[in-house]
């Protein structure tokens, strides 16, 4: 990450709105962290309900139509290669793992946080201060924890606000310009996380669990016999494919 440059001269007033600029950030992390985290426990749990109805008939739903696709790409021969392509794509039931990369792109920033940190708290003679650095030292050794997410774990104090004695107010400025744009980042993403999870298709089924616990049960209830029916169309589609394969193996 490129670090900002400045065309004026950097004030000590800069740097003090700047913090307060962190520290607006850090509270509306916590705030929009606040909210997020129980609308995911409702939305998990209306689903973890619904899939003790119904879940099992979409694993069998899921079977059937597995057989079926089987049988008709077996009677149905002639495009050999493409159908085959389909199958495989279709059978391929297992979450597939995408491969990421193992670079970490906010490493040198998390380097320079655990510097700064290091210089500005006594980890040699105080114990908590040791114990905060290794704990971060861990983090950040993680490629898959943001620059931001390892801020967030930082209680407000002296890591924030003191300028260590490696550092002129422009480099503070700098540093805390880095961080002000990671926690940017944080607030975004979590207010997207946010969108997304009313948009979700288990916040329909929240939405009918709230209204109350007998229209709820009767919901599943419904879903549950929607679900047997398609099965039992699976299931006799399922029977006429395999009338017919039996006809054509035994020519």
């Amino acid at each position: 990450m490129t670090k900002p440059t400045y065309t004026s001269e950097i004030t000590q007033g800069g740097v003090d709105n700047l913090l307060a600029q962190l520290q607006q950030l850090r509270s509306s992390i916590a705030t929009e962290r606040e909210s997020i985290a129980p609308l995911e426990a409702n939305l998990a749990e209306a689903f973890n309900e619904f899939q003790a109805v119904v879940g099992g008939l979409r694993r069998s739903s899921m079977g059937l139509q597995a057989e079926i696709f089987i049988l008709r790409f077996q009677i149905n021969k002639e495009n050999d290669t493409q159908e085959q392509d389909e199958r495989n794509h279709f059978l391929d039931i297992q979450e597939e793992k995408t491969t990421e990369s193992l670079q970490d792109p906010e490493a040198v920033e998390k380097d320079m946080l655990l510097q700064h940190i290091f210089r500005v708290l006594d980890p040699d003679v105080n114990d908590e201060d040791a114990d905060l650095l290794a704990n971060l030292q861990g983090l950040c050794s993680d490629p898959t924890v943001s620059l931001a997410d390892v801020l967030e774990k930082l209680h407000w104090g002296i890591v924030w606000t003191k300028c260590s004695s490696h550092e002129s107010l422009t480099e503070q400025h700098s540093r805390l310009t880095i961080w002000k744009q990671a926690l940017n980042r944080q607030l975004q993403n979590l207010q997207r996380a946010t969108e997304l999870l009313y948009k979700d298709q288990r916040y329909g089924l929240w939405q009918q669990r709230q209204k109350s616990q007998e229209h709820w049960h009767n919901f599943l209830n419904q879903c549950k016999e929607q679900q047997e029916d398609q099965n039992y169309e699976l299931q006799a589609e399922l029977n006429k494919l395999k009338d017919e394969w039996a006809r054509i193996t035994s020519i």
